[in-house]
């Protein structure tokens, strides 16, 4: 997706709402155009003496403020409930596409410019749509504040037509480096973001070794660096909106010269003067607006290039076009290429992945029954948490296949996937909010017995019921207020909480003690699933139906 297509999707999605703030900014403009026209009516009265015409014209100008006044309401009220609704459907649209990206896309973005992407980026593209009526209806009234000038006097059309070249001119300087400024500046406010959250996530964890001096500098480094690139925006927002209107206000000034020379000549009342100092000075107003709405515009172009980028980011796993039924087996299996049978990288291989950074894992063939309680074990860096990414098709491999009942991960639909197999991982994240709230994520049907059912297992309903708050218990941020055995048992619960058919532990009984281990295994040899536990603990594989080694000979995996 382009940033033009973006933009017209976003046009399109509140079509029904600017069109009705467009409506009420024909009113509006209207209502400008016609308020310098009647109060030279009101003025030319005066002049005559006539009171009933003076009364007249000034009950016209009352009747045509009020108009205004409602025009103007219903404008911005249309062009900012279009926008709102817009906005939060392409925050949505965001989310969408994020939630759905594997590793290796996620990596491309950080995670502050994302947040600014999301937040600020969106923002500027919202409030570019409200102003879309106003921006349409404004060049309708510019053009006509030129032919009503023009029905004055000759005179006066060739001064408000000579400025119009004057404002295209300024119009066609500004706009690209204003484009070029504000995207340096939103580039810099991810830089920033990312910097901010570095600070409030990373920092507790060096303050003992003298980091948290070298996270705050880069901070103010950052922040120094948005503070530059603001300014440099605003000297070109300050130029263009200065000299802009200066232009009308100029024209203003010889206008009222010519026009005070035609009325002394007598082809020109002193309420028509009126009237076109009125109309150079909406003029001059017209062309401010418009100069900021087409700042607002180069700001949501900029804006909608970096949401496009996200929007265009698209994962390599994928769901195939004509996806194979889910099968009914849950056996799983690492496969070697089907036309050698065999890997050329050694006797041993069967599955070959490249993890990012590393040098390439080759893993043997290996087969998991349906039900089975498989422990894989290993040395650090032997694979263990790949394997498991592998299985859950968070990863594909560069050679082989992974199969569960005999169907390859990449012939089934993702979706169907992830509601079979659930990894659960050894630093889980838990989010802000309650206990209940983390466990119920993404299974909003869960009842308060499946709950404790399945913390039961987890072995952390006692220390769950223990709390003055039960189940509505705060953990803070990122679940700041608990431990990190606790944490592991959490998601644990979570996991299970899944009702998956395949349930894939990544060494979730790292920081438990002993007994709490055993409870938990116990829970998990009552389940009716197939579970794949990767595991440096000796109670696992000791309580495991099968034990995998993964070991590492001349750069190359082997087990037993």
């Amino acid at each position: 997706m382009t940033r033009r297509e973006l933009l017209t999707w976003a046009a399109r999605h509140s079509r029904g709402g600017l069109v009705a703030s467009w409506i009420g900014g024909l009113g509006y403009q209207g209502g400008l155009l016609a308020l310098p026209w009647v109060m030279g009516r009101a003025v030319d009265a005066v002049r005559s003496g006539d009171r009933s015409a003076l009364l007249l014209w000034a009950g016209a100008t009352l009747a045509v403020s009020v108009g205004l006044t409602g025009a103007e309401w219903a404008m911005r009220w249309w062009s900012t409930l279009a926008g709102v609704r817009t906005g939060n459907a392409l925050l949505l649209r965001l989310a969408d596409r994020v939630l759905g990206w594997d590793a290796a896309t996620a990596h491309r973005f950080s995670a502050g410019d994302l947040v600014v992407r999301g937040t600020r980026d969106t923002e500027q593209v919202t409030v570019w749509l409200s102003t879309v009526p106003s921006l349409a209806s404004g060049v309708l009234g510019l053009i006509t504040v030129l032919v009503l000038i023009a029905t004055l006097d000759p005179m006066l059309a060739l001064i408000g037509l000579g400025a119009v070249p004057l404002l295209i001119l300024v119009n066609l300087w500004y706009p690209r480096r204003y484009e070029r400024a504000n995207e340096e500046l939103s580039a810099a406010h991810g830089a920033r973001a990312d910097a901010v959250e570095d600070l409030l996530s990373a920092s507790t964890a060096v303050r003992g070794l003298g980091g948290e001096a070298v996270l705050i500098e880069r901070h103010h480094e950052a922040s120094r660096t948005v503070r530059d690139r603001t300014l440099a925006l605003a000297r070109v927002a300050a130029g263009w909106s200065a000299n802009a209107p200066f232009i009308p206000w100029l024209a203003t000034a010889a206008g009222v010269a010519v026009g005070g020379l035609a009325v002394l000549d007598g082809r020109l009342s002193v309420g028509g003067l009126t009237a076109f100092a009125g109309w150079m000075a909406l003029l001059g107003r017209q062309v401010m607006m418009l100069t900021l709405r087409f700042s607002q515009f180069g700001d949501a172009w900029t804006a909608a290039g970096r949401i496009a980028e996200v929007l265009g980011a698209t994962p390599s796993l994928t769901s195939p076009d004509s996806p194979k039924p889910r099968p009914a087996s849950t056996e799983l299996a690492l496969r070697g290429p089907s036309d050698t049978g065999s890997h050329p990288s050694g006797p041993a291989g069967g599955v070959t992945v490249t993890p990012a950074g590393r040098e390439p894992l080759v893993f043997p063939e290996i087969t998991i029954a349906d039900g089975e309680f498989v422990a894989v074990t290993g040395a650090v860096g032997s694979g263990k948490s790949t394997l498991l990414r592998l299985l859950a098709r968070l990863a594909d491999p560069d050679t082989g296949m992974v199969t569960l009942g005999g169907t390859g991960l990449r012939e089934l639909d993702l979706g169907e996937l992830r509601d079979t197999v659930t990894l659960v991982g050894q630093r889980p994240l838990l989010l802000s909010g309650t206990i209940a709230d983390n466990l119920r994520l993404g299974r909003a049907d869960v009842t308060d017995e499946q709950l404790r059912q399945a913390c039961r297992r987890a072995a952390i309903l006692g220390h769950v019921e223990s709390l003055p708050d039960g189940f509505g218990t705060e953990l803070g941020e990122r679940g700041s207020g608990v431990s990190g055995g606790q944490a592991q048992r959490l998601a644990l619960a979570r996991g299970l909480l899944r009702g998956s058919r395949v349930l894939l532990l990544d060494d979730v009984t790292s920081a438990v003690d002993a007994g709490t281990e055993q409870r938990i295994l116990d829970g998990l040899r009552d389940l009716r699933v197939t579970v794949v536990f990767a595991t440096s603990r000796p109670a696992v594989a000791e309580r495991a139906d099968r034990v995998v080694h993964l070991g590492v000979h001349d750069g190359e995996l082997i087990h037993g």
